[in-house]
């Protein structure tokens, strides 16, 4: 059995090094040259750029991309021509694990200068969907020179220390110098595991202008763009504060787990308490979580250690560390605690785990399971806390920050000014801002509403705009701030209110649609009952994106009613030039666009949700009402029908109606919208407008003041509206109101 055991270490070994030098394809580029998410980007005219793909000539795959960069216009800072991968809208590349790039290049024909030409990779990278892309750059200045046969460039994946001013080079990459102007930033580290997308440029820099020397140009062909190597990533099981919110916590042998405040090695820290259990008498109980499987220990077992710190009540017998890719790829480690009931650090070294369980096939790169047992020792009742619990040497911030002082209201015309004193000692950190009718104690609370999210350091104020089913009303409302720090962490609660101002009207979703209601586009009927309108203009609107000539650019007043049955639209549009292109994207033409979440609220979700609180997105075109939701895009009704009209009238300016039933709107799990007189419901509204006729939108008015063209990722984005002619002060299950 010892032999057995030897050789099954030195298999694990072995599989282990192998794993460390595998090889990730980035692209092949067998067909880049038709790829949509690569562009040219060349500065000044009559630079250009011309791509080819070679089937013919090539290193791996089924074919290379061919590059002709052509730079025409010079100045003494450089020139360049960028061939630019991006990848689709808010996806990211992984590339933590790797330590080095590689491409094999062939340079067809040389610049006729070499010694002013440089090859640069960058690498773009964005931590969030709303964040700015900030780019790293790699730069060879002898790659171009010469014309060759396929080579392989191998770059090193390391980020370089910048104050801001270092400059790129071949020793790795370094943020995109300040000096040089024009670069986007977001929190100036490299995020491996957040990158975008990637440059790879030809460059004319450090040119003499006193010889007067043409444009230049390099004919380059690229394939086998790879990453590889192994590089320790630290792998965070507990940080002191949270457990990641996306792992599942449980225990076993009648043992229990739990988080318990103020509890950690470090002041003001939390730490996992673990009460063993003995269920079956032997000793044997435990605990752990499920994890999101990662690669992250894939470079880092042969050398790192898992290091936690433990405090052990006396009796506390031999334990096991355990990490798992499966049911048959179980690995441990036993030791034995200090049992004083104190603090200790603790550092298990990766490599010296074994194989349990019988198992033989653990994998570094898909963990999806670790926890701690008592090996036969548990005694029921002990108690061990565990703090610190991670791989490699992370750097994280878990102290909350201060919070902030000062804070107050000034009332203004529909509106309160909240003011507020910022954190100190902190830097880099974010405010957020909510109003309740009621104290605010619990931010999880349904009556809590967020006026303001990710507010800047220095701004020390938000504007929370107030309202009014139909009519002017003094309303109160209590306050409340936070701060978020760089890490994430959170403050506690300022407080303030009640604060008493008059809130504005506001047009509401009606609960008597007009009795003589058709589809028909001559919004005639919803003038003659009185409805309030929903009003849009580019000089009281929201700008959701782009710009306005003035209220003659854009203006519309759209109407909302519903009733047991429907729920009714109008849209009546001013518009100087009316676009519509069949086979463009429709949101770059003039159409309208719609989100409703059917559903009592005053809280957001941050997510598109079903079930009891659904929300919707409706898409009203020349042509079409489109439920985008149901079934990723589903059409309800064509123009021209008893639901649905779009009308021109023959020059800019046009009308839609559309009668749509509740039941047709419900999908899935849905629960079926039922109308109360005081919802208050999530709503946006969004008038795009294109005065040309080739599929490019020139703005976008919206209804809520969150919208910056955004709605479509989150309802955090959208704003708020009301059914019927009342605000319910109370929840829809606190005190029903039937129509």
């Amino acid at each position: 059995m010892k032999y057995l055991s030897t050789v099954l270490s030195i298999m694990f070994l072995f599989l282990l090094a192998s794993l460390s030098a595998q090889t990730y394809v980035i692209d092949e580029f067998d067909s880049a040259a038709t790829d949509a998410h690569y562009q040219t980007n060349v500065e000044g005219v009559p630079s250009y750029m011309e791509l080819t793909d070679n089937l013919t000539d090539y290193v791996s795959g089924e074919g290379a991309l061919d590059v002709n960069y052509v730079i025409g216009e010079f100045h003494g800072w450089g020139s360049y021509a960028n061939l630019i991968y991006r990848t689709d809208s808010t996806e990211t590349m992984d590339w933590s694990i790797s330590d080095s790039l590689s491409i094999w290049i062939k340079v067809r024909n040389a610049p006729t200068y070499p010694e002013y030409m440089v090859f640069r990779i960058h690498i773009a990278d964005r931590p969030n969907p709303d964040d700015d892309i900030e780019e790293y750059i790699y730069e060879n200045a002898l790659t171009l020179d010469a014309q060759t046969d396929w080579f392989e460039l191998k770059v090193p994946l390391i980020e370089r220390e910048t104050d801001g001013s270092i400059i790129p080079n071949d020793e790795g990459f370094v943020l995109f110098p300040n000096s040089w102007g024009g670069g986007t930033y977001n929190n100036r580290m490299l995020d491996r595991d957040k990158i975008i997308g990637y440059n790879l440029s030809a460059v004319v820099s450090g040119w003499d202008p006193d010889k007067n020397l043409p444009a230049d140009s390099v004919q380059i062909s690229y394939d086998h763009f790879t990453r590889y190597g192994s590089r320790a990533v630290p792998f965070v099981i507990f940080n002191g504060m949270t457990v990641p919110k996306l792992w599942n916590m449980w225990s076993w042998g009648q043992s229990s787990i739990a988080l318990e405040e103020g509890a950690g090695a470090t002041e003001g820290t939390n730490a996992l308490k673990w009460v063993q259990g003995d269920e079956y008498g032997n000793g044997w109980t435990g605990f752990g979580f499920d994890v999101v499987p990662s690669t992250g220990l894939l470079g880092s077992w042969m050398t790192d250690s898992v290091k936690f710190k433990m405090k052990a009540q006396s009796g506390t017998g031999t334990l096991r560390m355990q990490f798992e890719s499966g049911d048959d790829g179980k690995v441990g480690i036993t030791f034995d605690p200090i049992a004083d009931d104190a603090w200790h650090n603790y550092a298990l070294a990766l490599r010296d785990m074994v194989y349990q369980d019988g198992t033989a096939n653990f994998d570094t790169a898909a963990v999806n399971k670790v926890g701690i047992m008592a090996e036969a020792s548990g005694v029921a009742g002990n108690v061990i806390y565990i703090d610190d619990w991670w791989t490699g040497n992370p750097s994280f911030d878990v102290v909350p920050p201060k919070a902030p002082t000062g804070l107050s209201v000034a009332p203004g015309d529909y509106y309160n000014l909240v003011i507020w004193e910022d954190a100190a000692g902190e830097t880099g950190e974010t405010y957020n801002v909510y109003a309740s009718s009621e104290p605010i104690t619990d931010l999880a609370s349904a009556k809590v509403e967020p006026v303001a999210l990710g507010v800047e350091e220095g701004a020390q104020s938000a504007y929370h705009k107030i309202y009014y089913p139909l009519k002017d009303k003094n309303v109160s409302n209590y306050y409340a701030v936070i701060c978020q720090d760089a890490a994430g962490n959170r403050s506690t609660l300022a407080t303030t209110g009640p604060v008493t101002n008059l809130a504005k009207a506001m047009a509401t979703i009606s609960l008597n649609p007009p009795s003589n209601f058709a589809a028909d586009g001559d919004p005639s009927e919803w003038y003659a009952s009185g409805i309030m309108p929903y009003e849009f203009k580019a000089s009281t609107s929201h700008w959701a994106i782009g710009l306005f000539d003035d209220d003659n650019d854009l203006s519309a007043n759209a109407f909302i009613a519903v009733d047991a049955d429907n729920i009714y639209f109008a849209f009546d549009v001013i518009d100087d030039v009316y676009s519509y292109d069949p086979e463009g994207d429709w949101w770059q033409d003039d159409v309208v666009e719609v989100y409703l979440g059917l559903y009592h609220s005053i809280a957001k979700h941050s997510s598109f949700e079903r079930g009891e609180e659904p929300d919707y997105k409706f898409e009203f075109l020349s042509n079409a009402f489109i439920h985008e939701f149901r079934q990723g895009g589903y059409q309800l009704y064509q123009n021209e029908t008893e639901n649905y009209r779009f009308l021109d009238y023959g020059a800019s300016d046009y009308v839609i109606e559309a009668k749509i039933p509740l039941d047709s709107v419900k999908f899935g799990d849905d629960v079926r919208f039922n109308a109360v007189n005081g919802m208050r419901i999530p709503m946006d509204i969004i008038f795009h407008d294109a005065d040309n006729t080739v599929n490019v939108r020139d703005g976008a008015l919206s209804f809520s003041d969150f919208n910056n063209d955004n709605s479509y990722q989150s309802p955090v984005n959208w704003g708020y509206t009301w059914v019927g002619d009342t605000a319910l002060v109370v929840g829809i299950k606190d005190k029903p109101v039937n129509v």
